[in-house]
C-alpha cells in the first residue's frame, strides 16, 4: 500500500503479543473449522535440479507452487493471532518481519507453529548489505543460515510448507536504499538460487516457497514487472494493500476517517489477480490486508464481507492475511480488537468454506 512501508520491522516487532496470549492457540490447533470438500486438486511434481532450477507449473493456479489444498489459508499478522480465541478457530497463517541479522525463529513464532500455524516471513536488508553485496554472495552464509532454519522449523512443526519473501515491500520508498530494482532481481536470483543448490525449495526436497511481496500500486502502475525475478524464481505473487479512506492525512492517534472514497477488494488487488496470470498463472497471497471503520461502524465489516466474497470468487488466492494493527506512521487505524461487528464478519469469513485451505505434507 501507498506509505504502509513505513512501518519499519522493529516497530511491527514492537507490538508482537506476549507468549500467554497465544497460549489458546495450542487448543484451537487440535480442532479449528471443519474443511469441507476440497475445492483444489493438487498435484506436486518435483522436477528440478540446483544447477538449473524448472520449476513444475501450477495447476488450475493452486496446488504444488502455493502447497495449499481445500481453498484458501486465513489468516493475519501476530496480533491477530492473538485474538484466535475470538474467531473461533486458529490462524492457518501468520505474516511475520525479520531484518537481516536477526535469528529465525523467535519465541512467538515456535509457538504459532506449535500451534499448527504456518508462517510468511520477509527477511528485509535495510542497506547492509546491499542488493549488489547479496547477487556477488557476500551475505550468502547470514542467508543460508535464515533458511535452513526455516526448513528445520517446518520439519519440526510437521508444516508441510513454509513461506519466505527478501525484501518485501521491496517498491517503496522506505526500502530503496539497497540498491535498484534491477539489483533487487539479481539479488533474489542469487538468493533463490543458493536455496535451490541447499535443497530447501519446496520442488527439490524442501519446504520453501517463494513469495514476491510488492505493495499494490506497483500491480496497477506497471512498475512489478521491474521487480520480478521470473516464473522460476517466484512462487506466488503477494501484495499489501488497505482501504484507508483520508485517514493518511493525520500523523498519530486512533485516526476514522469522516469521508473519503471505500475502494473495493478488486479495486486494490484486482490488478494483483492480473499480473499473477499473466506472469505464468501464478497464484496469489493477500499478504497484508485491513479496512479503517471511517465514521460509519458498518463500512468495516461490509468490506471484509467484501473480501470474503473477492477471495471466493478467484480461488487462484492462496491466502489472506489480515492486519489487525495500526499502520505505523500514517495514522491509519485496521484494528478489530475493540469492534465487535467487525470481529464477528471476521470470524464468518475464517469459517467460509473457501477459507478452509490448508498446507500439503510432502510426500
Amino acid at each position: 500500500m501507498e506509505l504502509h512501508a513505513l512501518r519499519l520491522a522493529r516497530g511491527r516487532r514492537a507490538w508482537r503479543a506476549p507468549l500467554a496470549a497465544l497460549a489458546s492457540l495450542a487448543v484451537l490447533a487440535a480442532g479449528g473449522c471443519s474443511a469441507g470438500a476440497p475445492l483444489h486438486t493438487v498435484t506436486p511434481t518435483p522436477t528440478a535440479t540446483p544447477s538449473s532450477p524448472v520449476v513444475p507449473a501450477e495447476p488450475s493456479g493452486t496446488g504444488g507452487r502455493s502447497g495449499v489444498s481445500s481453498g484458501a489459508l486465513f489468516g493475519g499478522d501476530v496480533p491477530l493471532a492473538t485474538e484466535a480465541a475470538k474467531l473461533g478457530r486458529k490462524l492457518a497463517i501468520v505474516r511475520d518481519y525479520y531484518n537481516v541479522g536477526e535469528s529465525f525463529p523467535n519465541a512467538t513464532d515456535r509457538q504459532l507453529m506449535a500451534g499448527g500455524s504456518t508462517l510468511l516471513v520477509s527477511l528485509d536488508t535495510t542497506g547492509s548489505p546491499s542488493y549488489a553485496s547479496i547477487a556477488a554472495g557476500g551475505a550468502d552464509a547470514t542467508f543460508l543460515q535464515f533458511m535452513r532454519a526455516m526448513e528445520q522449523a517446518a520439519v519440526t512443526y510437521h508444516l508441510g510448507s513454509i513461506y519466505f519473501c527478501f525484501q518485501h515491500e521491496a517498491n517503496s520508498a522506505v526500502h530503496q536504499s539497497p540498491g535498484t530494482p534491477a539489483q533487487f532481481v539479481q539479488a533474489w536470483k542469487h538468493l533463490h538460487q543458493l536455496a535451490a543448490s541447499a535443497h530447501l525449495n519446496w520442488y527439490d526436497g524442501g519446504r520453501l516457497h517463494w513469495v514476491l511481496i510488492l505493495t499494490n500500486p506497483a500491480y496497477r502502475n506497471g512498475t512489478a514487472d521491474q521487480y520480478f525475478p521470473g516464473t522460476n524464481e517466484v512462487d506466488i505473487i503477494g501484495a499489501d494493500g488497505y482501504n484507508t479512506g483520508t485517514c493518511r492525512q493525520a500523523l498519530s492517534g486512533n485516526v476514522v476517517s469522516a469521508g473519503g472514497k471505500v475502494k473495493t477488494p478488486d479495486q486494490l488487488f484486482g490488478p494483483v489477480l492480473k499480473f499473477a496470470a499473466d506472469h505464468g498463472g501464478l497464484p496469489v497471497f493477500i499478504a497484508e490486508w485491513g479496512s479503517i471503520p471511517y465514521s460509519s461502524s458498518a463500512v468495516q465489516p461490509d468490506y471484509i464481507r467484501q473480501m470474503q466474497s473477492f477471495v471466493e470468487s478467484n480461488p487462484e488466492i492462496a491466502a489472506a492475511m489480515y492486519w489487525n494493527s495500526h499502520g505505523r506512521g500514517n495514522g491509519c487505524d485496521y484494528s478489530l480488537n475493540d469492534r465487535a461487528s467487525a470481529l464477528s464478519a471476521l470470524a464468518a469469513m475464517g469459517h467460509a468454506r473457501s477459507l478452509q485451505g490448508h498446507v500439503v505434507q510432502p510426500g
